[in-house]
């Protein structure tokens, strides 16, 4: 047979184009293209919750819904692995392609 292969897509999403420009990536400037980056698209409340009580309290305006935080980042793979966005898989579960978002619980658990 040909040589053994790691991934199925070779680490990237660039299928039939000969090139796809580099980003920069979030984490330590380095530029991966675009189709390699570990892309994640974060919504966050600009106020923590530990604040958000006293914020509503002093609210003149009821019923006033706080501006959230949209951030879009791209990291590396060193960097995403770095960050555990994304984790080192065995062989097994490399082949295991996630459709969306994964359950936050997946992101955390490590069953060894």
């Amino acid at each position: 047979g040909g040589m053994t292969v790691k991934r199925r897509n070779h680490g990237r999403n660039r299928h039939g184009r000969n090139h796809t420009r580099l980003v920069n990536c979030d984490g330590c400037g380095c530029k991966p293209p675009k189709d390699k980056a570990i892309k994640r698209f974060t919504v966050r409340n600009i106020v923590d919750k530990s604040s958000l009580s006293d914020l509503q309290e002093a609210c003149i305006i009821d019923k006033y819904e706080l501006p959230k935080m949209y951030n879009k980042v791209q990291y590396c793979v060193s960097c995403a692995v770095h960050r555990k966005t994304v984790r080192p898989r065995s062989a097994t579960d490399r082949k295991v392609r996630y459709q969306g978002r994964p359950a936050a619980r997946d992101k955390y658990s490590r069953d060894d």
